[in-house]
């Protein structure tokens, strides 16, 4: 993500299973995948469905085990991105006419665009409260400082903030946190203290948050002025689906209990631990909560009251 900033006519977004479908559509549709310093794993090609075995693939990659390992290359280049990359454009220079040739393809691929974002216009502008994800990334995605480094947790963050959160400036940069959830939260606190000088914004869920809530104390104690977004849906909503499906689509009792939570504020809990605390229940709160947290002095926690039935696009494949 932010290989290229968002805005750019040609820009499908993330692959994968964290993905905006476009994205996948057109991998899948293309007659030719070229992957460039990517270990081609199961989160970016969707468990290795896009692109569907047997397509025709390049592979370039400074690491030799890389090559082939998950897909059976067309070709394989072992080398440095960079060298490479400036060496086959340089064999490319009379490209114009390659360019022609797929004028076609290009408008596919705009159109293949223009078609994902139509379909999350809706949300994106959405006044509903509890707020709408979709809009709560527009919102961000409009309110981003030009330097902002956008850190974000694991699971339905990543899958959010991945498809949503738009970068249109070369220095803002964007880490997801892979691996363990609620990891985006200290890991942000190493980038703050790491990039002292640059505004960081957390982007977590309410489930993640819990992991390492009483770091708030170490970021207060360090006046780290970092901020911290929280998508509250009062939820584990990435195991919802999963569990609901489980029981034949019925729950019983107390069922939801598996993946519901007590509506928790956490910028009250923030308080208590010395941070800056606000809660957001509508949308038109958001843009004044995130100007303060901007010119605190210290670490804020933005807890935003999310809706609990609101779900990312499933990836296509």
């Amino acid at each position: 993500k932010h290989a290229i900033p968002d805005g750019h006519p040609l820009l499908l977004g993330v692959v994968g299973t964290y993905s905006r479908t476009c994205a996948n559509r057109a991998v899948a549709e293309a007659d030719l995948v070229f992957y460039i310093g990517s270990h081609t794993g199961g989160q970016v090609t969707h468990n290795w469905k896009v692109p569907r075995p047997g397509a025709n693939v390049i592979q370039l990659d400074i690491d030799g085990a890389e090559l082939g390992r998950n897909y059976p290359n067309s070709a394989s280049i072992l080398g440095d991105a960079k060298v490479s990359i400036r060496a086959l454009l340089d064999d490319l220079a009379g490209g114009s006419a390659l360019s022609e040739a797929y004028a076609d393809w290009r408008t596919q691929v705009t159109t293949l665009i223009g078609e994902w974002w139509d379909s999350v216009a809706e949300e994106r502008r959405s006044s509903a409260v509890p707020m709408r994800p979709e809009r709560l990334c527009a919102d961000l995605s409009d309110m981003l400082p030009e330097d902002a480094i956008f850190v974000s947790d694991t699971g339905h963050a990543g899958i959010w903030t991945g498809a949503l959160i738009e970068l249109r400036h070369p220095d803002q940069r964007y880490i997801r946190c892979a691996g363990s959830m609620g990891w985006g939260f200290p890991g942000a606190m190493g980038v703050k203290f790491a990039c002292p000088d640059n505004p960081v914004i957390c982007f977590t869920g309410d489930g993640a948050f819990y992991y390492h809530l009483p770091e708030l104390e170490t970021a207060a104690r360090h006046r780290l002025n970092l901020i911290v977004v929280v998508n509250n849906n009062s939820a584990l909503s990435q195991e919802m689906p999963g569990v609901i499906r489980a029981y034949g689509q019925e729950l019983r009792g107390d069922g939801g209990l598996m993946f519901r939570f007590e509506d928790t504020n956490f910028a009250r809990m923030a308080e208590t631990f010395g941070c800056t605390g606000i809660r957001v229940a509508s949308p038109d709160d958001l843009a004044g909560a995130f100007e303060t947290a901007l010119n605190a002095d210290g670490p804020v926690v933005i807890d935003v009251v999310t809706d609990i039935d609101a779900l990312p696009q499933k990836p296509w494949s």
